[in-house]
């Protein structure tokens, strides 16, 4: 009989120790009983998802959990950004993703993720992005 399974991703969940947490991550520093419970009554762990030694980013790591080979499927997050929108992809189309950030005067970013909902930005900018060569639109 094939027993159940609750897969529990932690995704981003490490951290350094910070001094104001008197050396301790944010995670040894939190009120967690509900993470506690659930770790007493199962087994927890960490886990290289692609291979030994290669640190990836959640895109990769979530394929590979799924039973998906990302060095061979990967091609970047931007298709699978355009799925979750609902924009449907056909050969030969291009799916690029980028974050909006906010600078001081200075030029430091002081904000990595400038707003959520950035169709305004978007379609201000559709103009601008079109254009033509060699008889191909873009």
């Amino acid at each position: 009989m094939m027993k159940k399974l609750l897969l529990v991703v932690l995704d981003g969940l490490g951290d350094r120790p910070n001094p104001q947490l008197n050396g301790e991550t944010p995670l040894q520093a939190a009120y967690r009983p509900n993470l506690n419970a659930l770790v007493s009554a199962g087994m927890g762990g960490m886990m290289y998802p692609v291979r030994k030694g290669l640190v990836c980013g959640s895109d990769t790591s979530h394929l590979s959990l799924l039973g998906y080979d990302p060095e061979k499927v990967y091609t970047g997050r931007g298709p699978f950004e355009a799925m979750g929108l609902g924009i449907v992809s056909r050969p030969g189309d291009i799916a690029f993703r980028a974050n909006f950030a906010t600078r001081d005067l200075k030029g430091m970013i002081v904000d990595r993720r400038a707003g959520r909902d950035i169709s305004p930005i978007l379609q201000a900018g559709q103009s601008k992005l079109s254009f033509s060569m060699n008889g191909t639109e873009f």
